[in-house]
């Protein structure tokens, strides 16, 4: 992991995903981009000069964008960490997925306002749109008065398939950049009913085929996998959660919402995901 990428439109939860990348930053070497996009009306980066002065609110928005990234740049290189602002322009294409490719980035951090409801799946919100295309890890904050930047406990949740194996290195090295604990979680549900002795056969065997070490298992019941995971999650007060999404088409998750955006909607830590869409092109 070298490059962490972080959307920011100046708000406070983008704020706090900044705070979570300086903390992974400065206690690892990383460098981080830090990347706003503002929607313009017009092409901007086609115009004149003397065609720009049409337009004083784009210039006005043009010089707010710029002294927020100053600020905030100012503020993780006092703490030494190496850091980059890009303002970059858009009439509503996705700028955030070409520039982490451009840019090679290891991972994309960002914060969610926490709403997730029709007229927001409808629309389609960054986060949601990030989480489904990205070819790297995501790490999604969510606002949280709370919210420990210095993650301690982080709980993968998983069901023992061989995507989760594929992802567990990658999930290892962001547990490590957080010195964090890792601990596995398996949602037993009616719909996929395991008996004890059948659940720790499964998760020995994991561990053996993809750790380096043995790591705790805990086997939690709940309805669906979601809600296991939510009432764990707060159970155990774990400061993050580790999955492996299935990256549907933004259609898809029109009419049924993955596992992965559900915990983003309703858990109060932050969720990082790793796309099976990705493993899978890597298999």
């Amino acid at each position: 992991m070298k490059k962490l990428l972080v959307p920011t439109d100046f708000s406070p939860h983008a704020d706090l995903a900044l705070d979570y990348a300086v903390e992974m930053a400065k206690n690892n070497k990383l460098e981080i981009d830090l990347l706003h996009v503002l929607h313009t009306p017009i092409n901007w980066l086609k115009l004149e000069k003397t065609q720009e002065n049409l337009y004083p609110e784009i210039q006005q928005s043009i010089r707010i964008a710029k002294s927020n990234l100053s600020d905030r740049v100012n503020k993780a290189k006092e703490i030494g960490v190496m850091i980059n602002s890009h303002l970059h322009f858009s009439q509503g294409k996705d700028q955030i997925l070409p520039f982490a490719a451009r840019e090679g980035a290891s991972m994309i951090v960002m914060g969610s306002h926490g709403f997730y409801g029709w007229k927001e799946h409808m629309l389609g919100s960054n986060t949601y749109h990030v989480l489904r295309k990205s070819p790297i890890p995501v790490l999604v904050v969510k606002p949280n008065e709370n919210a420990n930047v210095q993650l301690k406990n982080v709980v993968f949740a998983t069901d023992f398939s061989e995507a989760s194996g594929r992802a567990f290195g990658r999930i290892l090295a962001f547990v490590y950049t957080f010195k964090a604990k890792l601990s596995l979680l398996y949602v037993n549900t009616p719909a996929n009913f395991l008996e004890e002795s059948q659940m720790e056969e499964l998760g020995n065997a994991f561990l053996e085929k993809y750790a380096d070490k043995a790591y705790p298992i805990h086997y939690y019941s709940a309805y669906k996998e979601e809600r296991g995971i939510l009432q764990f999650t707060e159970k155990t007060e774990a400061d993050a959660v580790a999955v492996v999404t299935h990256g549907r088409s933004d259609l898809q998750q029109l009419f049924l919402p993955s596992v992965t955006e559900n915990l983003v909607t309703y858990l109060k830590v932050p969720v990082f995901a790793i796309n099976l869409t990705m493993l899978n092109q890597e298999a």
